[in-house]
């Protein structure tokens, strides 16, 4: 008969919920102690934490955590380099019509000097 007690302890969580809870806690740790890491870092760290919940609550073993985690970090990592794609893009462009604008300030300023009002 079995009376749900594991060697003495009880059986409160199956494997699966216990590594979900222990990706949760490193999720949470992820969030709170990401001060310190870099942007791209964070971004990772964040996608393999939620893939590695992900893969434990969907996947039947540890190596659907596993696998959840690498995704997770990889799409993580390809969301950062995306953000960043779009930001130097921004920036260029602001850049180009700063550019334009001084060039036609200094072409007005030329033609001042020369008399061409």
């Amino acid at each position: 008969m079995h009376t749900g007690l594991d060697s003495g302890t009880p059986q409160i969580v199956n494997g699966s919920t216990r590594f979900a809870i222990m990706a949760l806690v490193a999720l949470m740790a992820l969030v709170t102690g990401g001060c310190t890491m870099s942007e791209t870092g964070e971004r990772t760290a964040t996608g393999a934490a939620i893939g590695a919940l992900g893969g434990a609550l969907l996947g039947t073993s540890r190596e659907s955590a596993a696998i959840g985690a690498a995704v997770g970090a990889a799409g993580g990592y390809l969301y950062d380099q995306h953000e960043k794609r779009e930001d130097a893009q921004s920036e260029n462009e602001q850049l180009r019509q700063e550019n334009e604008r001084l060039r036609l300030e200094a072409e007005n300023q030329k033609l001042k000097a020369q008399g061409y009002d």
